[in-house]
C-alpha cells in the first residue's frame, strides 16, 4: 500500500533568513574588516594592550606594592581593557580579534601573569562588580583590594578604582587612534 502524503507540507526557507544567512552576513563583515584595515588594527590594538602595565600607568603607586600586588593590578588591567574593548569597538568580532591578540601576547611574553589570569578567581569577582551595574568603579576597587588582602583599606580601594578607569579611558583614546572604520 503506498502511503497517501498529499497533506504533508515541504518547507522551504526563504532565501536570506535563518542562521546561513547570519553566518553569510557576519563572512561578508568579515571580509570588509579585512579589506578596510580593522582586522589588523584590532590585532595590534591587542597586542598593544598586552603590554600596559602598572609601572607605566601608575608607577608612583605601583611602586608601594609587593610582586603579588602588582600582578593582581595588572590583572585588573587586563580585565578593564577587555571589558573595555566590548565596550568601545565597532562590533564584536573586532574586540574578539583584539582581546584574542591580547592573550595571546600576554601568554607568549608573560607567560606566569597569563596563568595568574586564566587560572585565578579574581576575574569571577571583577565580573560581578559589573553584573551588579551599580558603583562599578567602587566595587572593582573594593574587589582589587580584597584580592590584595587588604580590605577596605582606602589606598587599594582608590588604586583598583583608579586603574580600572585609568585603563577604560587608555584603551577607548588607543580605538580612536587606530581610526576603525564603520
Amino acid at each position: 500500500m503506498k502511503p497517501i502524503d498529499d497533506d504533508i507540507k515541504i518547507f522551504h526557507p526563504a532565501k536570506n533568513s535563518g542562521t546561513g544567512a547570519d553566518l553569510a552576513e557576519l563572512a561578508l563583515l568579515m571580509d570588509a574588516y579585512r579589506s578596510n584595515g580593522n582586522m589588523d588594527k584590532a590585532k595590534a590594538l591587542g597586542e598593544k594592550l598586552a603590554d600596559l602595565s602598572p609601572e607605566t600607568l601608575c608607577p608612583k603607586d605601583s611602586a608601594k606594592l609587593n610582586t603579588n600586588e602588582v600582578r593582581m593590578l595588572r590583572a585588573l588591567m587586563v580585565f578593564s581593557a577587555q571589558i573595555s574593548l566590548h565596550k568601545y569597538l565597532p562590533h564584536q568580532m573586532l574586540s574578539s580579534q583584539a582581546v584574542n591578540a591580547m592573550y595571546a601576547k600576554i601568554a607568549k611574553d608573560h607567560p606566569g601573569l597569563f596563568e595568574n589570569i586564566s587560572d585565578g578567581s579574581s576575574y569571577t569577582f571583577y565580573y560581578l562588580s559589573v553584573r551588579k551595574n551599580k558603583n562599578i568603579e567602587e566595587n572593582i576597587g573594593k574587589n582589587y583590594a580584597m584580592l590584595c588582602d587588604r580590605d577596605n583599606d582606602e589606598f587599594y580601594e582608590a588604586l583598583g578604582t583608579r586603574v580600572y578607569t585609568l585603563t577604560d579611558v587608555t584603551v577607548c583614546d588607543l580605538i580612536e587612534k587606530f581610526e576603525f572604520k564603520e
